[in-house]
């Protein structure tokens, strides 16, 4: 992840401190709008018992949403580039694992989960990818190879990038472009472009382990 990307996280936590604006999520109502649409790829049970990566896990805001929700059986592990967040959501859920790294640079070191979901964590341009599409794809790849079961993010919409001034730090994702590049490794894959104007989710799960 680039340095420029921890610089805009540390100086989000410098001014809003550990509340969901220093992860760059506008209100705790649309934070939760975005988790709730990644929600279809888990077990519908809510007392199944599953694992689960949280890739830029910021403070571990996700899985006390899951914890309200009802799941109580989750094997949680969040993984982020900033310790100040990994530290804090540590803190929080002691009984949960937490990771400080680049998820990319783990490669298999990553693990293997049966879920692997991401909320808010692919938006900044990344100044190593010339094409932001590559580092997207990069990821998604890397969240393809880490998950048994299913994968799931969302990201911000080019459709909505009219509803923000212009600032050259996020970039607007084609959300058929990312469904399609998706459904040549997972088949099943949706997509849910109906929660936000501006936001687009990515729902893929299957029963084969390898995932195709």
């Amino acid at each position: 992840m680039s340095e420029a990307t921890k610089q805009f996280y540390a100086g989000l936590l410098q001014r809003h401190g550990t509340s969901c604006r220093a992860l760059s999520f506008s209100s705790v109502s649309t934070q939760h709008m975005r988790f709730s649409a990644l929600l279809p790829v888990l077990p519908p049970a809510l007392d199944a018992a599953f694992s689960l990566l949280d890739v830029g896990c910021g403070f571990a805001d996700l899985y006390g949403f899951l914890l309200e929700a009802g799941y109580r059986n989750i094997d949680y592990t969040g993984i982020d580039i900033m310790p100040e967040f990994t530290d804090h959501a540590a803190a929080r859920y002691p009984e949960a694992t937490f990771v400080t790294g680049d998820f990319l640079r783990l490669g298999p070191q990553a693990g293997t989960y049966d879920f692997v979901l991401s909320s808010g964590a692919l938006n900044l341009v990344n100044e190593q990818y010339p094409d932001h599409y590559d580092f997207v794809f990069a990821m998604v790849e890397q969240m393809y190879q880490t998950a048994a079961q299913g994968v799931a993010f969302n990201l911000l919409s080019a459709e909505g990038k009219r509803h923000f001034a212009h600032d050259e730090r996020f970039f607007y994702c084609q959300a058929e472009r990312v469904l399609e590049h998706c459904r040549r490794k997972a088949p099943a894959t949706e997509l849910d472009h109906g929660y936000l104007s501006y936001d687009f989710a990515i729902r893929s799960r299957w029963e084969n382990p390898t995932a195709g």
